[in-house]
């Protein structure tokens, strides 16, 4: 009997026996005039900042397609879940999403503690899941059905190391990173990206320090950096905690370079600081990794979507991660051929090419699911008492 059904109607069945009275369809999500699609992420709570804005950007593009005609003759339909920032939530509501709402896909699910707990349940139901909002490393090696976009830790961990020791010259490196599965992948790709660089030497292991993600006080990480009096010194941390390390080196009076991942991208992550008055030093250090290569022209379309349908909302850097997550997923549907179907679209995406986006080259093919690549560093800068984050290097590959 198994040997006549397909690779997802043996996910189905195995779904049925795990989760009683629920049946997956490969189809499900599809009628006559819509795509229903499904996603969960945080949009209340202290990580509102970044996904309020992702999600509108990605409704925002929906939106916009919706009004040109819509793809494949159907409009998209988007069931979004707040789940606190919690990953017992974020499972609990893939998983609804999936047997209840049944969604054609998750698209844009954000938050990587999120993710890696609802990634088994993904990867066993067969589900295609595109663009995620974390860099998890395990994320490109997790199956067929999953289709990152952004860089992963491991790899922005490896060009973090390529333009310490090029652009900034540092001879001697400090890392500060969050002890969990961001920090340990984006220590990871710092010391392979130094060895395979040759320059391993640039970072003694006394100068790896970690911090748990919710700490409040940073004295004692602080104290050890300076011991290691470094050149420059890579922040493996998010949100709150980045934020916290910045106020930390201006009260012990840090003066080395500070770089920091992408996931902290944008001048709302700034606002968190309020470098005015906590960093006013401190503040003009810190540069940030970036993979969206905008321009005018290439934002143009979601400015104007945003105009039409936020007018009262500020577009910046997790706006347009939102909208690349949708433009990403519709990408595969306007390649797909055959019914709409999970393997039809699969296969759609393992031939995608797509060069149009936000971010340019994002292309999969079987078993590769590597996302972007091309990385630039950019620098704090204030103009009339506003901080924001302006591109100093140019996009580099490791």
């Amino acid at each position: 009997m198994l040997k006549k059904l397909s690779k997802i109607g043996v996910m189905a069945l195995v779904a049925a026996l795990l989760l009683p009275g629920l049946v997956l369809a490969s189809s499900q999500g599809i009628d006559d005039d819509t795509i229903t699609v499904g996603s969960v992420g945080v949009t209340s709570g202290p990580a509102a900042f970044i996904g309020q804005p992702y999600y509108q950007g990605m409704r925002a593009y929906f939106r916009t397609v919706n009004d040109e005609g819509g793809v494949l003759g159907r409009e998209i339909e988007l069931i979004q879940k707040d789940d606190e920032f919690d990953p017992a939530q974020s499972r609990d509501f893939v998983q609804e999403l999936i047997y209840d709402e049944e969604v054609f896909a998750i698209v844009g699910q954000l938050g990587t503690p999120g993710v890696i707990s609802s990634a088994q349940l993904v990867k066993d139901s067969g589900i295609p899941s595109v663009y995620f909002g974390s860099g998890a490393t395990e994320l490109t090696e997790l199956g067929e059905n999953f289709f990152p976009v952004q860089p992963n830790y491991v790899y922005e961990g490896k060009l973090m190391a390529k333009y310490a020791v090029e652009h900034f010259e540092a001879d001697n490196i400090a890392v500060l990173y969050q002890n969990d599965d961001v920090g340990r992948d984006g220590i990871q790709g710092i010391r392979e990206g130094l060895t395979e660089l040759g320059m391993e030497d640039r970072l003694d292991e006394d100068a790896v320090i970690s911090h748990n993600p919710n700490e409040s006080d940073y004295t004692a990480q602080m104290q050890k950096i300076l011991v290691q009096d470094p050149d420059m010194v890579i922040v493996f941390s998010l949100s709150q905690a980045a934020s916290l390390i910045v106020r930390a080196a201006e009260d012990f009076g840090l003066e080395a370079p500070m770089l920091t991942t992408y996931s902290n991208a944008d001048a709302s992550f700034l606002a968190t600081i309020q470098p005015s008055e906590t960093a006013p030093n401190a503040i003009h250090n810190l540069h940030v990794m970036g993979w969206l290569d905008v321009d005018d022209e290439s934002l143009a379309p979601l400015v104007n979507a945003m105009e039409n349908y936020y007018p009262d909302s500020n577009l910046n850097a997790y706006t347009m991660a939102g909208w690349v997550a949708g433009e990403t997923f519709v990408a595969g549907l306007r390649n797909l051929e055959g019914d709409i179907t999970w393997n039809n679209y699969i296969e759609s995406m393992n031939n995608l090419d797509f060069t149009d986006g936000l971010a340019a080259e994002i292309s999969f093919e079987p078993g590769v699911r590597q996302g972007v690549t091309q990385m630039a560093v950019s620098k704090v800068v204030e103009e009339d008492g506003e901080y924001f984050f302006e591109q100093l290097t140019d996009f580099m590959e490791f």
